[in-house]
């Protein structure tokens, strides 16, 4: 574990320092999530993507516009919150620039209906808009969860959300990590590893960073957390019901990672293993040139397809908040699980589940 070496301001309120919890994904954020939310103060939201959405928004165009499209999507509709509510909550025709109060009201709205006093988000996705949530949130808290990067690309090979590409896969886990170098000095980094091997410790340590008392609850998160917030997708399921120690933190449990896509991984991330500990693997004899040029060569066609479905859900996205074409949250969410359709050959008894509506969900149109 990785303390932030700036000295932090103490906490005045919960809208001075709400909590973000990010990663590469497929390193441990729902799991880290869920034992935050199992503490009596402190609400984590799934995935609500408030700035990532926001980098949708037309230019010159309102929160109050922008907000009635964020209301229609599948991120949103698990918050499982009144859009009336906020309505009420907000002032119209603030101006984008203001988003985070957005996030704020929705946050403490949602705090007040689970009798909680502190929030936050998990998003992966939030690595990308550090320099925004640092602006907006000068006291923020901000905790990175990270993994070795061999596991990790090979479990982002077998996720729909993923791709189909180890080397792009591999260049995600790196790009996340470029990304939380500016601010390494705000951000408490976690291992996963560490989190499974201790629990406790690493606990109390985040507890210790974000402000709030320990409480033995984070330990029992299977039976203390809400779970109805996160969709039953099988990953998102499976991180609700493990304790820490049950976490596979290493090849996932199936077939072992190509030898030569061992030594390739390493080398995109060398930096990132190199600061959290993770040594190269010795076992492993170094390919040859052949060996690296047949195994880029495979991976392109999964390269191009990734491109192409990426492209394609982030123009529906943006059609979507230009008010061009809406797209509906049931839709939206089974898009972005598009995005690796090789993938669901590991999920044969997958059910889509049905996003949750609330019977005012755009009312205000």
């Amino acid at each position: 574990m990785l303390e932030p070496q700036r000295s932090l301001r103490p906490i005045k309120n919960a809208d001075s320092s709400p909590i973000f919890v990010i990663g590469s994904g497929r390193s441990g954020t729902t799991l880290l999530r869920q034992m935050l939310n199992a503490h009596p103060r402190i609400y984590i939201t799934h995935e609500a993507g408030f700035y990532s959405y926001a980098r949708h928004a037309p230019k010159g165009t309102t929160v109050s516009d922008w907000l009635e499209h964020y209301f229609d999507t599948y991120s949103f509709a698990w918050i499982r919150l009144d859009p009336q509510l906020v309505r009420a909550a907000l002032p119209r025709d603030l101006p984008m620039e203001r988003v985070c109060e957005v996030f704020q009201t929705i946050m403490r709205l949602k705090t007040e209906q689970l009798g909680k006093a502190r929030y936050g988000e998990k998003n992966p996705l939030d690595t990308h808009n550090l320099p925004r949530i640092f602006h907006d949130f000068p006291d923020a808290r901000v905790v990175c969860i990270m993994r070795d990067p061999r596991p990790t690309v090979l479990s982002f090979n077998r996720m729909p959300f993923g791709t189909s590409s180890a080397l792009l896969n591999a260049y995600l886990c790196r790009i996340q990590y470029e990304h939380t170098k500016p601010f390494l000095d705000r951000i408490l980094e976690v291992r996963l590893e560490d989190l499974s091997a201790d629990p406790r410790a690493t606990m109390q340590s985040i507890l210790n960073y974000v402000g709030e008392p320990w409480d033995e609850a984070v330990l029992q998160h299977v039976s203390h957390a809400q779970v109805d917030d996160v969709p039953t997708l099988p990953w998102f399921v499976k991180a609700t019901q493990q304790t820490p120690s049950q976490r596979e933190v290493g090849s996932e449990g199936r077939e072992p990672m190509e030898q030569v896509w061992i030594r390739l991984v390493e080398r995109v991330n060398h930096e990132l293993m190199q600061r959290y500990g993770y040594k190269p693997t010795t076992s492993v004899p170094e390919p040859s040139l052949w060996q690296y040029a047949r195994a880029l060569a495979g991976d392109v066609p999964g390269m191009a397809e990734a491109a192409y479905r990426l492209l394609s859900f982030k123009g529906l996205l943006d059609r979507h908040f230009q008010g061009v074409e809406r797209l509906d949250p049931q839709r939206g969410m089974e898009e972005n699980l598009k995005l690796n359709p090789s993938a669901w050959r590991y999920y044969p008894a997958f059910e889509m589940p049905q996003v949750p509506r609330f019977p005012a969900l755009g009312a205000g149109r």
